[in-house]
């Protein structure tokens, strides 16, 4: 009995666990900034917070936030910004203090 049991519990586990790897729908629409958006990077002085500065070329509405990542330390994301057309924005994470500062910079963007 005892054995059916944890059969069943990690089954149950494995099965929970295959339905959060699965990708969210709006996932399935994040892209890297294209031809119709430019995006700059920077990093402040002490080097542990970065910004995405983007434009909305497009003539649509567009979401962006910084992906930040953190050398020694768990990875960073800024805030979802909503562009129309013609404007621009900047999203910013910070990375621990515990680690060794920004690595790299980038940006997600989805359509509206």
């Amino acid at each position: 009995m005892r054995t059916q049991l944890r059969a069943l519990a990690v089954g149950a586990v494995l099965s929970l666990a295959t339905a959060v790897q699965a990708a969210p729908a709006d996932a399935a629409t994040l892209r890297p900034p294209g031809g119709r958006e430019v995006c700059t990077y920077t990093v402040t002085e002490e080097g542990y917070r970065s910004t995405a500065i983007c434009k909305n070329y497009n003539s649509h509405a567009i979401e962006f936030r910084a992906v930040v990542i953190c050398g020694l330390a768990w990875d960073q994301t800024g805030p979802w910004v909503r562009l129309e057309p013609g404007e621009r924005g900047n999203s910013s994470a910070l990375c621990s203090q515990l680690g060794s500062g920004v690595g790299g910079t980038s940006a997600d963007i989805r359509d509206l």
